[in-house]
């Protein structure tokens, strides 16, 4: 399990050093900004949202590696499909940081299950995809 959870720590810094998505230029249908005063994570998400299908995310903000790889995956996993997938990953990652669920079929976002330990940080993970349901 501890070579699962370095691969995990891996990919969450991967993420926040190259984040997917970051301060790309897309034609923004829906947007919206969240902040966690908590630690003073901002994330303003973007969303070209075309009858109903994802067609491009992105994000800016200033916020922890958590935040900014939460962010960089939702910007690789939902283009292309459709909202209540976005809607569906949302739940599902809200319902295994919250408790023991495990997140099948969704593997690009179980990294994130590593702040699991970390109450604290759950809103760190969160935070770009509550921002993307707001928006929406």
């Amino acid at each position: 399990m501890n070579d699962l959870n370095a691969l995990y720590r891996e990919a969450i810094k991967q993420h926040a050093a190259n984040p997917s998505g970051y301060r790309q230029e897309i034609d923004a249908t829906h947007q919206f900004e969240e902040y966690n005063p908590l630690c003073g994570d901002r994330i303003l998400v973007q969303l070209n949202i075309r009858q109903e299908q994802v067609e491009a995310a992105s994000f800016d903000g200033e916020a922890c590696a958590i935040c900014m790889a939460s962010a960089s995956l939702l910007c690789t996993t939902t283009p292309g499909h459709p909202v209540s997938r976005l809607q569906d990953l949302h739940d599902r990652l809200q319902a295994a940081l919250e408790g023991d669920h495990d997140i099948d079929g969704i593997d690009p976002l179980k990294p994130l299950l590593g702040v699991r330990s970390y109450p604290s940080r759950v809103r760190c993970a969160t935070l770009p995809w509550s921002a993307a349901m707001k928006a929406i």
